[in-house]
């Protein structure tokens, strides 16, 4: 596995926060590194594996990477992301930003953003593209004033509430809603209705975003989280069938293996 330091990415030993834009990202295989990062996409989609789980990626998808973690990208299309390398133990911003940056093991670091906040998030990291490269006491400073305001930004934008969002966020929030309720029953009928949006319009919509149908991506995030269970639990496969959403096992191992192309018992 690859281990990435900070020397190969950072000015020099001061500077706390650099940028890598990806535009667009190609595949990479698994890594490691010595800092921590926030993934911010753009565009297009492919798969982010971390720590062996999968995750599809697809516009205003944010994820937080830390030391620990081991990660790849595969199966990109198109797939425009900002990377944001920073040393938390570096950092000297004046106000308290940890509240902002996942800290326990299992807290949630990752999650959509709105397309307004997309909007302001952009411009904030093309500013930061330039000062994070300039070796000067004034541009760190302002790297981190700049990285704060960024990270209060992907903080508020979560999507949470679809009464206030406009019909673009809505598709991203039916993706949210599927990610928290993929254990539940779940068609494009009642995604529409609950969107209030078409159903054709929101199984294009998926289509384009994801690169997957409905039925596929509530397969692969059932999947996905299947394969957390897989990984770092003991529970019985029949059990986390039904955990992830299945009335059967027997079914519940075949979309496993069509969608990870591995069987269950595999990771086991």
């Amino acid at each position: 596995m690859i281990y990435l330091k900070s020397k190969e990415f950072f000015l020099n030993s001061a500077t706390s926060i650099t940028t890598e834009l990806r535009e667009p990202q190609q595949l990479f295989p698994e890594h490691s590194h010595s800092f921590e990062e926030i993934i911010i996409v753009s565009k297009g989609n492919g798969i982010h594996v971390i720590n062996e789980i999968p995750m599809r990626l697809s516009k205003n998808y944010v994820c937080f990477v830390n030391r620990k973690d081991r990660h790849l990208f595969e199966h990109v299309d198109d797939l425009f992301l900002s990377n944001i390398l920073y040393k938390r133990d570096k950092l000297s911003t004046s106000i308290q930003i940890d509240k902002y940056l996942p800290q326990q093991l299992g807290e949630t670091v990752d999650w959509f953003i709105d397309d307004q906040t997309g909007v302001r998030v952009n411009y904030i990291i093309e500013r930061l593209n330039i000062e994070s490269h300039i070796n000067s006491v004034e541009s760190r400073a302002m790297s981190e004033l700049l990285f704060q305001q960024l990270i209060v930004e992907l903080w508020r934008g979560k999507i949470q509430d679809m009464n206030t969002l406009s019909r673009d966020d809505r598709i991203i929030y039916c993706m949210v809603y599927m990610i928290k309720n993929y254990d539940k029953p779940l068609n494009i009928e009642i995604l529409s209705e609950h969107a209030k949006l078409p159903s054709r319009m929101l199984t294009n919509a998926l289509k384009k975003m994801t690169g997957m149908n409905f039925t596929q991506y509530l397969h692969f995030i059932r999947a996905k989280n299947a394969m957390s269970l897989l990984i770092n639990t003991e529970k019985s496969i029949t059990d986390i069938a039904f955990l992830v959403g299945y009335s059967d096992s027997n079914y519940f191992s075949t979309k496993f293996k069509q969608t990870m192309n591995k069987k269950p018992s595999d990771l086991r």
